[in-house]
């Protein structure tokens, strides 16, 4: 793998690329654009022909980056300098048990986007006893649905990674929008966060148009108006206000606004929100454990 201050140049693939691959891989594509200082070249491998043809439709006109669609990993994996381990959680030891695929990872930094699987799980799957002793290259990053928008929230463990390649995946990563660096121990639960919030988020802008178009706004419009009203809200609290500053400066006095909280404060909706949020986390913990 070679790296200048100013350009990049290697071979990425992606083990398993499913959904949150393709995402990932759009992400990327999308944010390098014809930059000619990033000369970066993907391999792909995918289990069955049904999604190898869905994978050739997606990067049709990207075969010039994505040049290897295959559903060999090891024929992925062999001429790569970076994993990303991006199969179903529960293949990890299927996947791993392929001897020719441990061999072809040695050396290589490997990335997993696998849902509660720790990177000491990936350090124990793909390196020897006698190697454990040596620093290893792998990282754990949950990146979101986002990412095919360069709109992604990536959570990256804090692992023993060199400062090179903790630079390369963050830098990977922020590609596709913008990252956090988590303690491992934390990561599930901060996953969870993430996912409820998705979800909630999606309940919300639904219930929001919902009420919209019963009071006589057409729905595509009511759409646009949740989906930038969240938007706006959400950049507002990536820098530059608080929760609190933003709620005073919206809740003047008899407002809009202040009026709708009160409404939904009525529905105990400050609760039901925490409630989810910490369902979600302690269902992630129950699943990395495999107690779920």
């Amino acid at each position: 793998m070679t790296h200048s201050p100013g350009s990049k140049n290697f071979r990425l693939a992606i083990l398993g690329c499913g959904f949150m691959g393709t995402a990932l891989l759009s992400g990327i594509i999308k944010a390098l654009g014809d930059s000619p200082r990033e000369q970066i070249k993907f391999s792909v491998s995918a289990p069955s022909q049904t999604s190898i043809q869905r994978l050739q439709q997606a990067f049709s006109s990207h075969r010039d980056q994505v040049d290897s669609i295959t559903t060999d990993n090891v024929d992925a994996a062999s001429g790569s300098d970076i994993i990303i381990l991006a199969f179903q959680p529960q293949q990890l030891t299927g996947v791993l048990s392929d001897s020719a695929l441990l061999q072809a990872l040695q050396d290589k930094l490997i990335i997993s986007v696998l849902a509660g699987v720790s990177s000491r799980q990936i350090i124990e799957a793909v390196y020897t006893s006698s190697e454990l002793t040596r620093q290893s290259r792998v990282s754990r990053v949950i990146p979101s649905i986002g990412a095919q928008i360069n709109e992604s929230a990536s959570l990256i463990a804090e692992t023993s990674l060199s400062q090179s390649d903790r630079d390369l995946v963050a830098w990977l990563f922020q590609l596709v929008g913008r990252t956090v660096v988590v303690p491992e121990e934390l990561i599930d639960t901060a996953t969870a966060v993430s996912a409820a919030c998705h979800a909630l988020t999606i309940v919300a802008a639904d219930a929001i148009v919902d009420g919209s178009v019963a009071e006589g706004i057409p729905r595509p419009i009511a759409l646009d108006i949740a989906s930038q009203s969240l938007r706006s809200s959400a950049s507002m609290l990536q820098g530059h206000a608080t929760i609190e500053s933003l709620k005073d400066s919206l809740s003047i006095a008899k407002g809009i606004t202040v009026n709708a909280l009160l409404q939904l404060e009525r529905g105990n909706m400050r609760s039901g929100i925490s409630d989810a949020v910490r369902h979600a986390a302690q269902y992630a913990q129950a699943m990395s454990s495999g107690n779920e």
